[in-house]
C-alpha cells in the first residue's frame, strides 16, 4: 500500500502512526489537522489546496477524529474503497441510515472495535462453550481520565464491552443497571455496573470500577481464566496460558490490506451496537433520576 490518510491527531492517532511507521506499511502517511494537512514523513504542513492535488492518490483512510465528527468525515470521504473508522461508529440511527444509503459494494469499511481484533479474543469462544460456565465479567477501567460532559466517558467506553458481547453471543439479552456513580472533579468520571442475564449464566460489565487501568475479561467455569487485552495474554491463577504474537493493530491493518471478511464487520452488527448503546444510556439516565 502506498498513500494513507489519517483524520485526527490525538493520542490514539499518534499510536497508530507510530505503529505504521515502525511496520513500514505505507510509503506516505498524511494527517488531517483542524485547518491543514500534514505530510508525516517530510514533517511539513500542507494547505487544503496543496493536499487536493494529491487527494486522488490516497488509497486508504483511517478516521480517528472525535466521535461527533465521524459522520461528517465518513460522508465526505466515502469514495475511498478501504476505510477504517474508530468506534463509536456513528452517534444515532439517522446518521446510520444516511451512511447505509451511501455505501456501495465497492466500499470496504472496518469499524475498529479494538479488542475484537485482539488475537486472544477468538480463544474466548472455546471457553464460553463449556456447559459449566457460571459467570463472565468484562472490565474496562481508566482511573486517570475525566471527560468534559456527563456520560461522555460511557459513550466513549461502552462500545468495547457491547462489541465483545455481540461477537461472542450474537445477541443482547435482558440487562439491568446495578450501579452508577458520577464523580465531578475538573470534569466527569463515571462508574457503572451492568448485568446481562443469559439462560444459564450472568455476564457483568464493569466500567471504571477498578483502581487500576484494566482492560480484561474473566470467565468462571469451575476455574478462573483471565483474558488481559492490555497485556495480550491469557492466564489461569497467575500462570500464563497464551501470549499473543500480534497486536490488534497488526490484525486491523492486515484485514484492511487483504479486505478480509469478518463476522463483526457488517452494517447489521454496527447497527445492533448503536441500538443497544442507546438503550443503556436511557437506562442510566433513568437510574440517576430515580436515585438522585
Amino acid at each position: 500500500m502506498k498513500y494513507h490518510l489519517i483524520i485526527g491527531f490525538g493520542k490514539w492517532s499518534k499510536k497508530i502512526i507510530n505503529f505504521l511507521e515502525k511496520k513500514k506499511i505505507y510509503s506516505k502517511i498524511y494527517v488531517k489537522l483542524r485547518k491543514s494537512y500534514f505530510d508525516f514523513g517530510k514533517n511539513i504542513k500542507l494547505s487544503e489546496k496543496e493536499f487536493n492535488k494529491i487527494y486522488d492518490k490516497i488509497e486508504t483512510l483511517h478516521i480517528c477524529s472525535p466521535a461527533k465528527t465521524h459522520f461528517r468525515f465518513l460522508k465526505k470521504n466515502i469514495k475511498f474503497n478501504r476505510i477504517i473508522i474508530e468506534k463509536p461508529f456513528l452517534n444515532n440511527l439517522s446518521q446510520f441510515k444516511n451512511i447505509k444509503n451511501l455505501i456501495s459494494d465497492k466500499n470496504f469499511l472496518l469499524v475498529n472495535y479494538t479488542y475484537l481484533f485482539s488475537p486472544i479474543t477468538k480463544k474466548i469462544s472455546k471457553e464460553i462453550n463449556n456447559k459449566s460456565l457460571k459467570k463472565l465479567t468484562i472490565n474496562f477501567s481508566n482511573k486517570d481520565r475525566f471527560y468534559k460532559k456527563k456520560f461522555d466517558s460511557i459513550h466513549d467506553w461502552l462500545d468495547h464491552p457491547l462489541s465483545i458481547i455481540l461477537y461472542l453471543f450474537k445477541k443482547f439479552p435482558k440487562s439491568e443497571i446495578k450501579k452508577v456513580e458520577i464523580i465531578k472533579n475538573k470534569g466527569f468520571y463515571e462508574k457503572i455496573i451492568i448485568d446481562y442475564y443469559f439462560d444459564e449464566f450472568m455476564l457483568k460489565v464493569k466500567i471504571n470500577n477498578s483502581n487500576k487501568n484494566n482492560k480484561n475479561l474473566s470467565i468462571n467455569n469451575g476455574k478462573i481464566i483471565n483474558f488481559d487485552f492490555k497485556k495480550n495474554l491469557i492466564s489461569n491463577q497467575k500462570k500464563i496460558i497464551y501470549k499473543g504474537k500480534y497486536t490488534s493493530f497488526d490484525m486491523l491493518y492486515s484485514a484492511l490490506k487483504n479486505k478480509t471478511h469478518l463476522d463483526f464487520q457488517t452494517l447489521e452488527f454496527h447497527k445492533n451496537i448503536l441500538i443497544e448503546k442507546n438503550k443503556i444510556l436511557k437506562k442510566l439516565k433513568k437510574y440517576i433520576q430515580f436515585y438522585d
